[in-house]
């Protein structure tokens, strides 16, 4: 109990509600014995009382429970016996079974089991001391609750309680004042909750309060006791606040240049705080600061591919829990890349298109024709337009694009599949994508073949292996094909143009007589792998081939 106003121990009279009744002196007897003193306390019998005695006594306190301390005082001259022969009953009918005999004026006694409301009155030998009425308490019971049990700063929670009776008749208790306590993680004393006054129970027993909570603690409700009800707390009920932490927006960032996250914090709480970063699955720590008056900042200098997700926190103590800000997402601006740029951002460019398995020929920070081609095979695979250029729409989808597929995986060793629709030409091993080249097949037009005779331009779809090789630069009438690796016993094959890698003769588009087209860089780079009885597989296909 934090409020010394009730409790079974009872220190005395000045601080409890108290009852007295007078009725003459006692009458004593000359053949009474001498009283021989015993120790207390002590189980006592109730002697026959003679009616015609009476005595004086007050009575503190007036009401309580089984169990309860009572203290009996003799007034106006009247004194108790001493030698453990006073026995004390309630409503005449159950006798307390455990007395304390503190001085011949005052008796401590408990109240016993059975006791009932009624007349208290003291008995020793033939004399009957007669006192004030004493009030049984019901006992009462509580329900409580705490809504929510953990909220953010600036937020309200709603404690709630109902007292009911917990006796042999079940029902609300109304008329008692009931106190709202707080105490914090650190100190165990209880105290009446900041902001809160005492309630009284409502006809249904129930009292609420509502209230804005500054920090960790636990709350219980105190219901005090009445003459005709036993006091009651409910136990703690616990309650964790989370510091308020907003972050200025920020929608998009230049790469490579400096910004700045800025916020501010509620309540205004000394310690560090952390910028984390996602990566992956996992949010990383990557800067901290400390709090001013309130307000922090951050400065991170944007780079990569992806699009950022930053948020702040702070860690939890004993005041408050963790702190976490909602997530910024900032779009990285990148500047646009093409043939012949140079940079960081071109190396971070090669490197994600790398581990996404597209041909960008060997480490560099200068965009050349293999990467030219790298980000047109990349274009066509994510349904963009096909120029080579590093524009934001490449730099957006490179977090989450779409990704090539096999149509045959199940491939052990190396093998090749063309894709006609995408224009692009996949290099397998064991039925994984190992390599994707921008290529180029047949364009469809009407051409004279090499023996004059009209042709369309088809490249044959189907099943096929690599027939046979020629490592070096082959001429005929209808052009240059370097180091072709030949599929079918038509002429055509993988092969380069001898243009020392442009990209004239390998455009965006189906332009081939019937071969399938790939740079000279691209082909010296896997000349071994289009090895004799590698399968080649070409054909046309939905966009399920690409998802």
């Amino acid at each position: 109990m934090s409020r010394g106003r009730r409790g079974p121990a009872i220190a005395g009279c000045a601080a409890l509600l108290c009852a007295s009744v007078a009725v003459g002196a006692p009458t004593a007897f000359a053949d009474a014995p001498t009283p021989t003193p015993s120790p207390t306390p002590v189980t006592t019998t109730t002697p026959t009382p003679d009616p015609a005695a009476s005595g004086t006594f007050s009575m503190a306190p007036a009401y309580g429970q089984a169990g309860q301390m009572l203290i009996l005082t003799a007034v106006d001259g009247t004194t108790f016996p001493t030698d453990g022969t006073a026995a004390v009953t309630f409503n005449s009918d159950v006798t307390a079974t455990t007395i304390q005999t503190v001085s011949p004026t005052q008796l401590d006694v408990v109240v016993p089991s059975g006791a009932t409301t009624g007349p208290v009155s003291v008995v020793a030998d033939t004399t009957t001391y007669s006192g004030p009425t004493f009030t049984l308490q019901q006992p009462t019971s509580w329900f409580a609750s705490l809504s929510p049990s953990s909220l953010t700063f600036g937020h309200k929670a709603t404690i709630g309680a109902q007292l009911t009776t917990a006796g042999i008749v079940n029902g609300p208790v109304g008329g008692v004042l009931a106190v709202l306590e707080y105490r914090t993680t650190a100190d165990g004393t209880w105290h009446r909750a900041r902001g809160t006054a005492p309630e009284t129970t409502s006809s249904d027993g129930r009292v609420s309060w509502r209230l804005e909570p500054q920090r960790n603690g636990q709350y219980r409700v105190d219901f005090d006791q009445t003459p005709q009800f036993g006091s009651a707390e409910s136990t703690a009920l616990p309650l964790s606040v989370r510091p308020q932490i907003k972050v200025a927006p920020i929608h998009s960032a230049a790469a490579n240049v400096p910004v700045q996250i800025t916020g501010s914090i509620k309540p205004q709480l000394a310690g560090p705080i952390y910028l984390e970063q996602h990566h992956g699955k996992k949010w990383r720590r990557v800067s901290r600061t400390q709090v001013r008056g309130g307000h922090f900042s951050f400065t991170i200098t944007p780079g990569g591919y992806r699009a950022l997700r930053d948020r702040v926190v702070r860690p939890g103590d004993l005041t408050h829990v963790e702190a976490i800000s909602r997530v910024l997402r900032i779009q990285v601006i990148h500047r646009d890349l093409g043939y012949g740029s140079a940079g960081a951002d071109v190396l971070a460019l090669q490197k994600r298109l790398r581990a996404l398995h597209y041909d960008v020929g060997a480490k560099s920070s200068y965009y050349g024709w293999d990467m030219v081609h790298a980000v047109t095979a990349f274009q066509k695979v994510q349904g963009l337009d096909r120029n080579g250029v590093a524009s934001q729409a490449i730099w957006s989808r490179l977090d989450h694009p779409k990704l090539a597929q096999l149509l045959h995986k199940n491939v052990t060793g190396t093998s090749v599949e063309v894709n006609l629709t995408k224009q692009i030409l996949m290099i397998a091993k064991n039925g994984k994508i190992w390599r994707i080249l921008d290529t180029s097949t047949a364009g469809g037009y009407t051409y004279t073949d090499s023996a004059g005779y009209a042709a369309t331009a088809i490249t044959p779809t189907g099943f096929f292996h690599i027939q046979y090789k020629i490592d070096k630069l082959v001429t005929d009438k209808l052009g240059t094909l370097f180091r072709p690796s030949y599929f079918d016993t038509s002429g055509d094959a993988i092969h380069g143009e001898g243009d020392t890698n442009s990209g004239s003769n390998v455009p965006a588009y189906p332009a081939s007589h019937g071969c399938v087209r790939i740079t000279d860089s691209a082909v010296d780079r896997y000349y071994n792998t289009f090895a004799v009885g590698v399968p080649v597989w070409i054909y046309y296909a939905s966009s399920k081939a690409a998802k």
